[in-house]
């Protein structure tokens, strides 16, 4: 730094070397400082101690003159050299005690000043610190809840398949169940084993970034058809009477920019939730197209007449391992991982899914939107 500048800077600040107290007019006027002590006060100028000082020493002098006079008739050598030797070595100690006592004043404010600082930088740096801890301490509760939710989840969902297997052969030992229908039932809990375990397979991968999304124009309605279509076939869907309705749009439906095999995943797990929560009725999916920020999307809804849920439950819905508080009774085999998945993807496309509507008893309504491709 140049000492011009250094110059500049000091001449701010009380306590420098050059600095000037443009509060006083003798100063502000001499545009220096008359003084050493000068350079510590802030004080206007009819504040100065040394100033009323003077002013004081003047008026006694003149009034012991004047007494003298009016006395004497005549003001004697010995009276005015005495006087004048007094106001100098009383001017002499006042001019020490006043510049001692306007530095030290000078002083005590600064460290009132710095006091205050650091005591403000600390009483901020321990709000920080407390937002800090209480944000730590709310990550560690999710964590914790989140680690009781996997565990319970993986508890139920591989002990009830394995306890299910079990049982089957040990009844295929003892001869109570036949072999084909022992490796029917058997078959099924490792289907259920094998569905949980690709569950938390994907999450895992999800959330750890270790997928990659191939971005490519995809045939949207071809997939969603073939999932219907496949859905159709599925045993609940055929023991409850479910219907699924795929409604036709009255204008030709864009391609969208998507990873195909991934989003396909999305799509199934979104019918999987519609068919599993509804006991009776339909499951429909229709599209829509919406323009946002000057890009062209196609929007896919996708609704039932299921069960609902429940508002206490609408936040949390695309947590993972969160399932809805009548769910565990009404589809036992949910890993509460599916909807988490289902927006993980889409939102890897750059697309986005939200709830539209659920109400208890009468059905729910998704919808996610992907970008059209040009």
């Amino acid at each position: 730094m140049k000492y011009k500048e250094k110059k500049r800077i000091r001449r701010k600040e009380a306590g420098g070397s050059y600095y000037l107290n443009k509060k006083c007019w003798l100063v502000k006027n001499l545009d220096h400082p008359p003084y050493k002590r000068c350079q510590y006060c802030e004080l206007r100028f009819h504040d100065c101690l040394f100033m009323r000082y003077q002013v004081i020493s003047l008026v006694l002098g003149c009034f012991s003159f004047l007494l003298i006079y009016l006395f004497e008739r005549t003001i004697p050598f010995y009276a005015i050299v005495i006087i004048f030797t007094m106001v100098i070595v009383y001017g002499y100690y006042f001019n020490s005690s006043t510049e001692k006592i306007v530095k030290s004043n000078f002083l005590e404010k600064k460290a009132k000043d710095e006091l205050k600082k650091l005591s403000n930088e600390l009483e901020n740096r321990v709000e920080r610190q407390t937002k800090n801890i209480k944000k730590q301490n709310k990550n560690l509760k999710e964590l914790l809840n989140v680690k009781s939710d996997f565990l319970r989840t993986v508890n139920h969902q591989l002990n009830t398949p394995l306890t299910i297997m079990r049982g089957a052969f040990s009844m295929m030992e003892d001869k109570s169940l036949s072999i084909d229908q022992g490796m029917k039932i058997a078959s099924h809990g490792l289907e259920r084993m094998s569905s949980t375990i690709e569950d938390f397979w994907d999450a895992f991968e999800l959330e750890e970034q270790k997928v990659s999304v191939d971005l490519v124009e995809t045939d949207i309605e071809a997939i969603v058809g073939d999932m219907v279509e496949e859905k159709k076939k599925m045993e609940s869907v055929i023991n409850k009477k479910l219907k699924i309705v795929l409604s036709r749009p009255n204008f030709s439906i864009p391609k969208v920019l998507c990873d195909q095999k991934k989003i396909s995943h999305a799509i199934s797990n979104l019918l999987d939730n519609a068919v599993f929560y509804t006991q009776k009725g339909s499951v429909g999916v229709r599209f829509e197209k919406v323009k946002r920020d000057k890009k062209n999307y196609l929007k896919v809804f996708i609704s039932d007449t299921g069960e609902g849920i429940p508002a206490k439950d609408q936040k949390k819905i695309f947590e993972k391992f969160t399932r809805g508080s009548s769910t565990s009774s009404i589809n036992p085999n949910g890993s509460g991982l599916g909807l988490y998945i289902a927006k993980t993807i889409i939102e890897k496309s750059g697309g986005k899914i939200i709830l539209e509507e659920s109400v208890v008893g009468k059905g729910t309504t998704f919808s996610f939107i992907l970008e059209a491709a040009k």
